[in-house]
């Protein structure tokens, strides 16, 4: 009974703990349902960071902006979201302007869909092994979604994706993980 009763401590203390991705199928183990831009890319059974799959762009001519994409609505006075990805890079050009790459982009928006805030979480160039990127951003008080774009912009090379997630932060969470990166 002793057994039972921590066992069921630790799991209740991870369910408390636990934090839900506000994107659907972010680790394409369904395919690329729920990503929009579905024919700018596949998927790798071969080449992946966990699971089934992982998703892929490549382009070898033309340099043009690829890219999928999800849009999901946030909570009602959400402080924060964290949003982290994993990418590897294979052959990604060396463009002269540095947005010319491998990479994940957040987009805020508001109520009628206009653009009000963008960061980069990840940019890569060259071949880079699989590496997880992770930024927290403060929402901007007139974000009402927001949409999160895997791209290879406007460069050649192939770029692979896994594991994306973005979660929702308190003002606490969000202070706390600025003051641990300065």
């Amino acid at each position: 009974m002793k057994h039972f009763f921590l066992f069921s401590l630790l799991l209740v203390s991870l369910l408390i703990d636990a934090q839900t991705n506000l994107l659907k199928n972010g680790g394409f183990e369904y395919d690329l349902t729920n990503w929009n831009g579905q024919e700018n890319g596949a998927l790798s059974p071969y080449d992946k960071k966990s699971g089934k799959n992982s998703a892929l762009i490549n382009q070898y001519t033309g340099a043009e902006w690829r890219a999928f994409d999800q849009t999901v609505s946030l909570a009602r006075n959400t402080y924060a979201v964290e949003c982290s990805a994993w990418m590897k890079a294979e052959g990604i050009e060396n463009q002269k302007e540095d947005y010319k790459a491998a990479a994940v982009i957040i987009e805020f928006t508001n109520s009628a869909d206009k653009s009000v805030g963008s960061e980069t979480i990840a940019r890569a160039k060259g071949t880079t092994d699989w590496v997880n990127y992770k930024k927290a951003i403060k929402v901007p008080s007139d974000a009402k979604k927001i949409r999160v774009m895997l791209a290879l912009a406007q460069t050649n090379g192939t770029v692979f994706f896994d594991d994306i997630k973005v979660t929702t932060l308190s003002e606490e969470e969000f202070s706390k993980l600025n003051s641990e990166t300065k």
